[in-house]
Parts: C-alpha cells; sequence; structure tokens
C-alpha cells in the first residue's frame, strides 16, 4: 500500500501534539487511508483473520480460544495464540491505549505484593474485559514467583512466551516494510525487555515505531541497534478513541546515545 506524505506527517503531528484539531485531522486522513487499508502486513494476513475469530463455525472462532485462554489452557496452539493476538484488533473491546478501572486495581493489588489468590481473581477480571495484556501476564510470573508457585508461575510463562513468539514471527523488525506487528504500544518494550535491550530513542516513521538501543550490555557482534514495529492498529484506533486521546503515551527515555 502507498501511504501519502499528508498522511505520514498526520500521524507525526498526532504522536507528538495530541491537541484537538490536529487529532481531527488525522481523523479524517485515517478514514481515507482505511478504505484502501492492505490486508496483509508482513507475515499477518488480517483478512482471514477476521474471518475466522468471527465465523462461529471456526475453529479460531474468537469467544472460543478466547475461553480457552481464560481458563489457562495449556493446549492452545501457536495458531491459536495467532488469531487472539491479531484477532483481538477487530473485537468491540479493543482499545490499547489507556488502562481500565479493573486494570488500575489489578496494578494496586500487584505493586501492594497481594496475595496470590486475591491477584488471580483480578486477573481473570482484567482478562474477561479483555483478554490479551502482556503486561498482565508478566506480572503474574512475578507474582507467582513471589509465592514460591512454581507451577502457576510456568503457567503464566507459557502464556506469555507464546505471545511474544506471535509477535516475533510477525517480521524481522529490521525495517518498517518488514517490521514486528503489534496491537499495542506497550507491546514493542515487552519485546525490547525480552531481548535484554535498554530503548533509548524512540521514532515514528510513517506507521512504523523505530526504537533505538543502547550499546551498553550487547556484544559488539550481536548488537541491535534499532527495531521497528508497526503500529498501524493501534494508531488507526485512535480515530474512534475520544476517549482515550488525553491518555498519555508511555514515557520516553531521554536520548542516550546516537
Amino acid at each position: 500500500m502507498e501511504i501519502s506524505v499528508t498522511f505520514l506527517s498526520c500521524l507525526v503531528i498526532i504522536r507528538h501534539t495530541r491537541t484537538m484539531a490536529k487529532f481531527l485531522l488525522l481523523f479524517i486522513v485515517l478514514l481515507i487511508n482505511l478504505a484502501t487499508l492492505a490486508q496483509t502486513l508482513s507475515n499477518v494476513a488480517f483478512d482471514k483473520i477476521k474471518k475466522a475469530t468471527n465465523d462461529s463455525t471456526s475453529s479460531y472462532y474468537y469467544p472460543k480460544i478466547k475461553e480457552k485462554l481464560l481458563q489457562l489452557d495449556t493446549t492452545l496452539t501457536g495458531l491459536e495464540y495467532h488469531a487472539l493476538y491479531y484477532g483481538n484488533v477487530f473485537q468491540a473491546y479493543y482499545h490499547p491505549y489507556g488502562a481500565t478501572d479493573k486494570e488500575k486495581e489489578f496494578d494496586a493489588a500487584f505493586q501492594r505484593a497481594s496475595a496470590l489468590p486475591a491477584l488471580e481473581k483480578l486477573a481473570q477480571e482484567v482478562m474477561l474485559e479483555n483478554p490479551v495484556n502482556l503486561e498482565l501476564f508478566y506480572k503474574m510470573i512475578i507474582s507467582c514467583n513471589r509465592a514460591k508457585n512454581r507451577d502457576k508461575a510456568i503457567l503464566w510463562a507459557e502464556i506469555y512466551v507464546s505471545f511474544l513468539e506471535v509477535i516475533y514471527a510477525s517480521g524481522t523488525g529490521k525495517a518498517c516494510d518488514n517490521a514486528f506487528i503489534v496491537i499495542s504500544v506497550d507491546d514493542e518494550y515487552r519485546i525490547a525487555s525480552d531481548l535484554g535491550l535498554k530503548v533509548v530513542k524512540q521514532a515514528l516513521i510513517g506507521t512504523c515505531d523505530r526504537l533505538q538501543f543502547a550499546k551498553k550490555g550487547q556484544k559488539r557482534k550481536n548488537r541491535i541497534k534499532t527495531l521497528f514495529f508497526n503500529v498501524q492498529f493501534p494508531l488507526s484506533s485512535l480515530s474512534g478513541a475520544f476517549d482515550h486521546i488525553d491518555q498519555p503515551l508511555p514515557d520516553q527515555q531521554e536520548d542516550e546515545e546516537e
């Protein structure tokens, strides 16, 4: 798909200013461009995912695989995790910016190091709102380790890693045209953390975030300087999410090095 210079400029403006006037301009341009949205990004066929997750006779019908995840079903396959992650953008509760009251309640309980049963109950309630929440899964791994419950820590780790593998399989991350595809900007940082990388710079280039990483802690031979993440769906969600416009973007770190 060819994207106009105007479209790219509007995305940069909304990213850095978030004023209502610029947001309305972005909204108009997004509506025009989404009409010709490519159905395949990198290695993800969104048209097929949408069809399968909306088909009640399909093995990948979203309510069906969502229920399996809520049950922490260990039989979930890689393809089901793929459908869960990318099919999430077609659900009414897909809101990649901001946090719900229930998420805030869970985070507060996590910070207090509440008992594991209480955290598990809150985690289930958050997942009922939206089953795909990588930060939640990561925090449940930590919570289970705190409680010295190794079996449950492994269970949550399998879920967390399975979703990371879905993102890793979506592209190479080496350029915008084969970027890793994420449904939440926060998930970029989960990948960076998994790779042991410290983000020192972030730039929006068209529909991609380019993350630049610190040299420190990396071996020269295998050093990763930058990775690209396609954030088309989080950005386009803004066109219908006026209630989230005042939510802050993820913290940006000061440039450590060029």
